[in-house]
């Protein structure tokens, strides 16, 4: 892991020292401040970890313009693909004669062999992942088309992208060795994907799909806990699924879907249970969902041993 950070350094040595981080950590790229703000302060942080032959970085800078021209290009020939995943602030992409604006849970792809201007217009958060050229390319549909595109976490495909790129950011240092490739490969395929890959591309990546889908249905399930109506129809429906084809995607796993659900809601109670003893028990099974004390006082026992007043009595 490499990081850099601009915080170290008198204020008026930070934005040069900016500039040099932009060029090491990813490719030779020109960095400009808006307006007069030559001497201010310029905090940002670049933190870069590998992931097979894939490189993902974490930044956090202030607003600014990133410029990748002709000149830039000749210098410094790269042939890797950037996909930047935005965690807050908008960045506006111009490239190949489009222009978008990107949003938080929103990602783009520019391409380094091309000429690309973004201008980051608000102090921002990114995901960014260097993938190399070759490996993402062929995979596209209309690959001279694909960048510079928003894919929004609005719609399925894009959420369950979406979801995975974060996970893969968040998790980078505790993946296990022999499941880097796996991931490596599931992230260039879903990002093909939502960007619009190939019709061979797309019938050669079901368990990609299937690996993406089961994180992102985990972090739909993880935030919707407390909803008494969350079943498996209700997140098929969400994802635009079957509910057949839902729990297909949980049979990797060695629990099913509403296996999953009741362990998660029974650790969130037994939290709570330990945090506090002036709720009522009732109160606690209810706040995450459960509509049936029988059948949690029942299944508490099960997953620990206790009812749940000899549970927080213990603790």
């Amino acid at each position: 892991m490499q990081i850099w950070n601009t915080e170290e350094l008198p204020d008026r040595d930070q934005f040069a020292y900016w500039r040099e981080v932009l060029c090491e950590a990813f490719v030779t790229l020109r960095p400009e401040r808006p307006g007069a703000q030559g001497a201010a302060r310029f905090p940002s942080r670049v933190t870069a970890y590998p992931l097979s032959t894939i490189n993902v970085t974490t930044v956090q800078s202030k607003a600014h313009h990133v410029i990748r021209g002709d000149a830039e290009i000749r210098r410094a020939s790269q042939e890797v693909y950037f996909v930047n995943l935005q965690l807050s602030g908008r960045c506006r992409y111009e490239t190949e004669g489009r222009e978008t604006i990107v949003g938080p849970n929103q990602f783009a792809v520019v391409d380094s062999t091309r000429p690309y201007f973004l201008d980051f217009m608000d102090d921002w958060n990114v995901f960014s992942f260097r993938i190399p050229r070759h490996m993402l390319r062929p995979l596209l549909q209309k690959p001279d088309c694909s960048t510079g595109i928003c894919v929004s976490d609005k719609h399925a495909l894009g959420e369950i992208t979406v979801g995975f790129l974060k996970s893969i950011a968040m998790q980078r240092g505790d993946l296990p060795a022999q499941a880097v490739e796996t991931l490596a490969g599931d992230l260039v395929n879903l990002t093909a994907l939502a960007l619009g890959a190939t019709e061979e591309a797309r019938m050669g990546q079901p368990q990609s799909v299937r690996r993406g889908l089961f994180s992102a249905i985990m972090k739909f399930v993880e935030t919707n806990l407390a909803d008494p109506q969350l079943a498996a129809s209700s997140v098929a429906a969400h994802f635009g699924i079957s509910v057949r084809y839902l729990h297909r995607v949980f049979e990797e796993s060695d629990k099913s879907f509403g296996q999953v659900v009741l362990e998660r809601r029974l650790v969130r109670c037994a939290g709570d249970l330990e945090a506090s003893d002036q709720s009522r028990i009732s109160d606690v099974a209810f706040r995450w969902g459960f509509r049936d004390i029988s059948h949690f006082n029942r299944s508490f026992r099960q997953r620990f041993g206790f009812s749940p007043r000899e549970y927080r009595s213990r603790q």
